[in-house]
């Protein structure tokens, strides 16, 4: 009687060793998986834009919906960022960020194609553009 208890305890052991190595050997190509496959998706793209005495820095910059620019102000003292058309800003007011310190920035994601045109209020010669695509 204790012979055939003990062979089943044995049994029951091996099921269930076998049970955890598969479930582990599962979860391990699961994982794999989720991890190439989050690999293989565009990540959203950060594009800087620097803006120093003599303007921005690239003037044009081509990006993917979901993309963010950063424009970082290295010019010494305070700019801005504005949309078009100078004076009233009024074409893509999402752009309208005001001043910034010098070696600050401001970081905008946008979330729709177009063309998106703004200078710097305080010098409105300075100008740029952000082309989003799809």
């Amino acid at each position: 009687m204790k012979k055939k208890y003990l062979f089943i305890g044995i049994i029951l052991i091996l099921l269930a060793s076998g049970f955890v190595i598969w479930k582990a050997a599962n979860h391990t190509k699961q994982s794999n998986s989720t991890s190439q496959n989050s690999t293989r998706k565009a990540l959203p793209k950060e594009v800087t834009v620097t803006l120093n005495k003599e303007g921005f820095t690239p003037q044009t910059v081509t990006i993917n919906i979901g993309s963010a620019i950063r424009w970082k102000n290295m010019s010494g003292t305070q700019q801005t960022v504005n949309s078009d058309n100078y004076p009233t800003n009024q074409v893509h007011k999402e752009l309208n960020f005001g001043e910034f310190a010098s070696s600050s920035s401001v970081v905008y994601t946008f979330t729709k194609s177009g063309i998106f045109g703004y200078h710097n209020q305080l010098n409105h010669q300075q100008e740029g553009k952000i082309i989003v695509i799809q």
